[in-house]
């Protein structure tokens, strides 16, 4: 989870396109940590001594104080691979596709799934010679795909990893399938096949779509509350001083903290 934080803070320290660069990078951290007495980059402690291999790192692999290190481009891209977002987003033996499709809906193309219906038994066949693409054709009835159109396409394409966020070729002794889809968004350029996650997450970082609903959030955390129909020209001029900046986030939160939503907004009680 710290070389996660610490590529975020980096990014954000660069503040350059960095959207894109949080979706799309392939370099990381990795057990990286700052000696409290020296201020030098020193090797984080870590349970596992052999953490670097949720990187897909070599089992020889030796630490080096100069990070972000490159990662191979085609196994990893943006905090969406990273190790500590898969693990987060899996159950504890296995990957969850559904909540990370949730997630990618949610969070990156703005969208909302309504929460399970109680009359609904929302679990996946217990049979470990399946593996979980085979166990989630049963979402696939008409009653559960009405839902899951919108999170199963866009959280499969994460099955190139495992539950500890290992980039993986073989599940169940048999080639791992990867494929998925963006769908649903409003947006027929944005919408389409892909072959993987990087794929994905690629395509969604150079969506117009994603970037407003970037800003959208940040607009959220800013403000303590959700945007209305009044806070529209607030929103237009910070996503305008994003683009216009090259991807600088403190200029969107220097837009957003000087806007009239801001400035004349109205604290609880009064």
């Amino acid at each position: 989870m710290s070389d996660t934080d610490r590529l975020i803070m980096h990014i954000y320290e660069q503040d350059k396109n960095v959207l894109r660069e949080l979706l799309t990078t392939n370099r990381s951290f990795v057990q990286y940590g700052i000696d409290s007495k020296t201020r030098k980059p020193a090797r984080a402690r870590a349970r596992n001594l052999g953490a670097h291999l949720a990187y897909s790192l070599p089992p020889d692999w030796k630490w080096v104080p100069d990070q972000p290190i490159e990662l191979p481009g085609s196994q990893r891209a943006g905090i969406l691979t990273q190790p500590a977002w898969l693990v987060a987003k899996s159950g504890n033996f296995d990957n969850d596709a559904i909540r990370r499709g949730l997630w990618v809906r949610g969070k990156l193309l703005g969208g909302t799934i309504p929460d399970v219906p109680i009359t609904v038994d929302a679990q996946l066949p217990n049979d470990e010679t399946l593996t979980l693409r085979e166990k989630m054709k049963v979402t696939e009835e008409a009653y559960c795909w009405k839902c899951h159109q919108n999170t199963n396409p866009v959280g499969l394409p994460f099955e190139m990893f495992d539950h500890f966020g290992r980039w993986r070729t073989r599940e169940l002794g048999r080639p791992v399938l990867t494929s998925g889809a963006i769908n649903n968004s409003g947006l027929k350029a944005l919408d389409g096949e892909v072959t993987d996650a990087v794929a994905m997450v690629r395509k969604l970082a150079d969506s117009p779509r994603v970037r407003q609903v970037f800003v959208r959030h940040a607009f959220r955390y800013f403000m303590g509350r959700n945007e209305t129909l009044r806070d529209a020209s607030t929103l237009r001029r910070a996503d305008q001083a994003y683009v216009q900046s090259g991807g600088s986030m403190k200029q969107l939160i220097l837009s957003l903290l000087t806007s009239d939503s801001f400035l004349y907004r109205k604290t609880s009680g009064r």
